[in-house]
């Protein structure tokens, strides 16, 4: 199935960042067409976006890999193109054109909220739209971000860290603390996130809280010792912090309510104070009915992330719902979508990455769960009575896509020329264009 003249299947990749990528490598690589659809302009996804801008060579490393994955020959981009039930083109739109396959790996796009009253107060953020914008992914850049000088983050992962770093580099004074609903030996973040921001740490605060919440933390097994491990080693190798910010950390405390003033800005947060209990081998947090209010004039909610709905799959606890009995499992694993009743066709869509398994794990995961994925798409095309497909590029021109939105390989080769020399004319590491427009005149020259 190597020359494409033969007509090997063609599958579509709905997605280009890391799991996108690695399951077009794994297909292309056992002779699949596969043509990968993007909904931005640019490839990468969190590794163009989501990883902070100081780790320029890791960015810059990975998106390297990826520019050889796409100048694989069974490879063709397609960018700039929404694809779902209320997209550009629909699944149904490819299979009349002859894709024999679909895995989706669209990622987890929307924020997660709690539906808590005083969430649509100004002043209440979310991490991953701060994240973006910092980033200069477009639409998120003309956002206006009004972030006071009191801050509360609810959740305490290794994107929280990453807002901290971000306001440390403002040089604003400022006081920030990050609430965890459990105790101190449940938080998600690695020393290595927290170096830029532990010479900022307010210690002696964060010590009075790990007393307070060290007998729960006992009481199902925590050793909150493994907490105070990391903060020492990342003070090993910390930043100065030198920039005004405090950073604060308090534990079992879930939010409940915000509250505006009469402008309609947060001025306080309502917490409720939480017991542990173990179920099998999980903590979980219980309220205890005793609440306490913190003044804030800045709300920003770190609690992952979901699947767009609007891409027409169902869903369940934020990603696609996958089938309980997969016809082609991998390692115990379904990556086959399932749900009759919204599905007219549900057996040649497959799903990996953030889109199978919302906010799991960082690159090195995703593309472990992107190949186990295509394994699955090969099995199931296996069993298909022809494999005989039209040519890709034949197939991408049958869709009708406005050939002025589109954006195709040699469109990002492009681009990119003009960025790098950009960056070198004003001396910079790099340099990135923040509007999609902007990037269409340089493309297009409209």
């Amino acid at each position: 199935m190597s020359d494409e003249k033969t007509m090997s299947p063609l599958v579509a990749v709905i997605g280009a960042g890391p799991a996108g990528l690695y399951a077009a490598q794994s297909l292309a690589r056992q002779g699949i067409q596969v043509v990968l659809f993007n909904r931005d302009i640019k490839f990468g996804g969190l590794a163009e976006y989501g990883i902070f801008p100081t780790k320029h060579k890791m960015r810059l490393g990975l998106l390297a890999h990826f520019s050889r994955i796409l100048k694989m020959p069974q490879v063709h981009y397609v960018g700039n193109v929404l694809v779902g039930k209320t997209g550009d083109i629909t699944l149904d739109k490819l299979r009349q054109v002859g894709f024999k396959a679909f895995m989706v790996t669209t990622g987890a796009q929307k924020n997660k909220w709690l539906g808590l009253p005083g969430e649509d107060l100004d002043g209440v953020y979310q991490a991953h739209e701060i994240v973006f914008d910092y980033n200069l992914l477009p639409k998120y850049t003309r956002i206006n971000f009004d972030i006071g000088r009191n801050i509360a983050v609810i959740g305490v992962g290794n994107v929280m860290l990453d807002i901290m770093h971000y306001l440390k580099l403002e040089e604003i004074e400022r006081e920030v603390t990050a609430y965890a609903r459990r105790g101190p030996a449940e938080v998600k973040f690695d020393k290595e996130t927290l170096e830029p921001v532990a010479d900022c740490l307010d210690l002696d605060f964060i010590k009075r809280e790990v007393e307070t919440a060290q007998p729960q933390a006992a009481s199902v097994d925590d050793d909150v010792n493994i907490f105070y491990e990391i903060l020492e080693k990342a003070r090993e190798k910390a930043e100065d912090c030198h920039s005004g910010l405090t950073v604060r950390m308090a534990f079992l405390r879930s939010p409940r309510r915000m509250i505006g003033d009469k402008g309609g800005r947060v001025k306080a947060i309502v917490f409720e104070k939480n017991t542990l209990d173990k179920q099998g081998d999980s903590v979980i947090s219980q309220g205890t009915g005793e609440f306490e209010t913190v003044p804030v004039d800045t709300v920003i909610f770190s609690i992952g992330s979901q699947v767009d709905a609007s891409f027409g799959l169902p869903i369940n606890h934020g990603s696609f719902v996958t089938s309980p009995d997969p016809r082609f499992p991998v390692e115990e694993i379904s990556y086959e979508v399932y749900n009759p009743d919204l599905c007219t066709q549900c057996e040649d869509i497959f799903v990996s990455g953030w889109a199978r398994q919302a906010g799991e794990g960082v690159v090195g995961l995703a593309r472990k769960d992107a190949e186990m994925g295509a394994k699955a798409v090969m099995a199931y095309l296996a069993t298909l009575d022809s494999l005989e497909s039209v040519p890709a590029e034949a197939a991408i021109n049958a869709l009708g896509l406005d050939e002025q939105k589109v954006i195709r390989l040699a469109d990002l080769q492009k681009l990119k020329e003009e960025e790098n020399r950009i960056a070198e004319q004003r001396g910079l590491a790099e340099f990135k264009f923040e509007s999609n427009e902007a990037m269409m005149k340089v493309i297009k020259g409209n």
